[in-house]
């Protein structure tokens, strides 16, 4: 069960001026001081797939869509990257797009080379990170 943090505090001040009270001693600990436990993320999905490569002005891209999801709830408005491994293995973050309605996220991508690519979610104060599955575009 969640308590909000004020009213831990008001509890905490309760049990101290108790406990001053009855024990009579001068130096009590004050509960309103001590920090309030960190709450678990809420763990997050990111999904990644490739559509089939599309043409124009003889450029040859290939869109890469994602779709961000906290339980049965779509995401919406947090930044997404997407990220290539470099020729030793690294990873590189190579731009980043907020997702849209439904959590949806597009990147059209043209390399001349085939990646290897994944999405990546970096977490917020409330949701926990995350990252796609890894996809080969050439």
């Amino acid at each position: 069960m969640r308590v909000p943090t004020s009213l831990a505090a008001r509890v905490g001040a309760v049990v101290a001026a108790a406990a001053f009270a009855v024990t009579g001693a001068t130096a009590v600990a004050s509960a309103s001081t001590a920090p309030a436990a960190h709450a678990s993320r809420i763990p997050t999905t990111l999904t990644i797939s490739v559509a089939a490569p599309v043409t124009h002005k003889h450029v040859i891209t290939d869109v890469v869509t994602g779709q961000l999801t906290a339980g049965s709830y779509n995401l919406r408005g947090l930044p997404v990257w997407l990220a290539r491994q470099g020729p030793k293995g690294h990873w590189h973050l190579v731009r980043s797009k907020l997702t849209k309605r439904q959590g949806y996220v597009v990147f059209r991508v043209a390399f001349k080379k085939s990646a290897t690519i994944k999405l990546v979610f970096r977490g917020t104060k409330n949701f926990a990170r995350s990252h796609s599955a890894t996809v080969t575009v050439s």
